[in-house]
């Protein structure tokens, strides 16, 4: 896997002629790049991270290890060409793919306090910052080769899809919607075909485009937004609408309406004010369509200042029994 290092207590720095570093590493970028056939989307995608790449070998056998012009420039190349095939590529074949595997790229300019020690296996070039630049490419490379992040990634980007659909949306609140929404949304975005879809949420094919169709321009809208309001669209939707690990006991007993997702279903943790007895009371709300009808029930959970995360739960359970038994007497 790529690792991005590089230490930063090098205590001389050789003479660099930086223009014969910049010259050079802009000739190799375009010979490997003629050599590997990258077309014109490949060479507008990689040329930065490959400029860095050229720089920071040539930096390294010219000025570094102090080899002669053109053998600094011949293992350059062959290093280049190998970072096309681990990095862009992915694969390749013979003893050039062989060496290949056992590249590793160089960051210049953020680095972990391990490579400071001078006794550290993983010491590297540091390529002068005059001609540094970051390299957006690689670190998107990066994160892509982590499965770990990549399977932390989609549930997160489920959970912003439905805290953005709960603001989008105005005050039309239906949780459970906005959770089956948000869930084909993500999936959609995966490349998930419609009818794995409905089949994932147990919808015929037809209801799973509608959602899709009719929640897409929700998002639409909210990237049309400027940043500043996309902020504030995120963080309203952080205070509508929250996951279960999420929940906290200040949030249950503030007062303040939100729509709470638990594993078994999404419910609505609402407010009223008992006249009979005296109290700010909170309850637990949730709608379903039972027999063709939409039937709504609720379960108190407790005075405001007193409401804890068991009795949410507690309540989530007694208010899907209410609605099981409704089910079965339709």
């Amino acid at each position: 896997m790529t690792q991005l290092y590089t230490p930063t207590t090098i205590e001389e720095r050789p003479d660099v002629d930086l223009n014969w570093l910049t010259h050079n590493a802009h000739t190799l970028v375009g010979n490997v790049m003629r050599h590997m056939h990258m077309d014109a989307a490949e060479r507008s995608i990689y040329r930065e991270d490959l400029m860095q790449e050229a720089l920071t070998q040539l930096y390294d056998l010219k000025f570094v290890q102090a080899f002669d012009d053109s053998y600094a420039y011949v293992a350059a190349r062959t290093r280049l060409i190998g970072y096309v095939f681990v990095n862009i590529r992915g694969g390749g074949n013979g003893h050039q793919w062989e060496l290949s595997k056992q590249y590793q790229t160089v960051d210049n300019l953020a680095e972990a306090d391990e490579y400071d020690a001078p006794d550290s296996p993983h010491q590297a070039t540091r390529l002068p910052l005059s001609v540094y630049a970051r390299r957006p490419t690689e670190e998107a490379l990066l994160l892509r080769e982590s499965q770990a992040a990549e399977a932390d990634l989609w549930p997160q980007f489920e959970r912003e899809i439905a805290r953005i659909l709960a603001v989008m949306r105005g005050r039309q609140w239906h949780p459970n919607s906005l959770r089956r929404a948000a869930k084909a949304l993500c999936e959609s975005a995966k490349g998930t075909s419609n009818y794995n879809i409905a089949c994932l949420l147990n919808l015929e094919w037809l209801s799973a485009t509608q959602i899709i169709i009719h929640y897409r321009p929700f998002l639409e809208a909210f990237l049309a937004l400027s940043p500043l309001m996309q902020g504030l669209v995120l963080a309203e939707g952080h205070l509508r609408l929250r996951w279960w690990d999420e929940v906290t006991e200040a949030a249950l007993n503030s007062g303040q309406k939100f729509i709470v997702i638990l594993p078994h279903g999404a419910f609505t943790v609402g407010y009223y004010h008992s006249q009979s007895k005296g109290k700010h009371l909170g309850r637990l709300q949730v709608g379903r369509r039972i027999a063709g009808k939409v039937v709504n029930r609720s379960v108190q959970l407790g005075e405001v200042g007193h409401i804890t995360c068991e009795s949410l739960w507690l309540g989530s359970q007694r208010l899907q029994g209410k609605l099981a038994q409704l089910a079965a007497l339709a």
